[in-house]
């Protein structure tokens, strides 16, 4: 009876605990909360997580179609969303969009999916394909683009820079 009872309560305090949870992740947004500074190596962890989402076809490698898809699929999301999602293992975060953006058009879809497919093959070389190294590579000066006092973190308008580009947003969209 005892041990029934024991049950009994174990199973409540458990039910208890998972209603809670429930309702503090409920609190939480999807994504996390918005990041003030970037460093180096965490725009490297995001771009190794993009890539690993990316390469659909599992080659660790990604060819032109998978490289301008996701070029597309990320301006679509930063727009729908106000905020580009930065990716690591331990935590998603944030870094919103100061402007409002309409809603990708199909000559703008056209447009960033040119040039995502120019940026490509400057990249990929003569094998047509990228690596993750490549890919990393890539980033990382797109970073450097961004690091306008060379210290090697992203913060307040370079933050939002690496953000608008990531974004596909050019100056007109701003």
């Amino acid at each position: 009876m005892k041990s029934r009872i024991n049950a009994a309560l174990a199973a409540s305090a458990a039910a208890l605990v998972a209603v809670g949870v429930a309702l503090a992740a409920a609190d939480r947004p999807a994504y996390g909360e918005p990041v003030a500074r970037l460093s180096a190596a965490d725009a490297r962890e995001h771009a190794d997580a993009i890539f690993a989402c990316a390469d659909q076809n599992r080659s660790e490698t990604l060819d032109a179609d998978e490289y301008a898809a996701l070029a597309v699929v990320l301006a679509e999301l930063s727009r729908l969303n106000g905020f580009v999602v930065l990716r690591s293992e331990i935590e998603d975060r944030i870094v919103p969009l100061p402007f409002q953006t309409p809603e990708l058009t199909r000559s703008e879809r056209t447009r960033i999916e040119a040039v995502a497919r120019r940026d490509f093959y400057a990249a990929a070389g003569g094998d047509s394909q990228l690596s993750q190294a490549e890919y990393a590579e890539e980033q990382a000066d797109r970073f450097a683009d961004a690091d306008r006092n060379r210290n090697g973190v992203l913060a307040a308008g370079e933050l939002v820079a690496f953000a608008a580009h990531t974004a596909s947003l050019d100056r007109s969209d701003a």
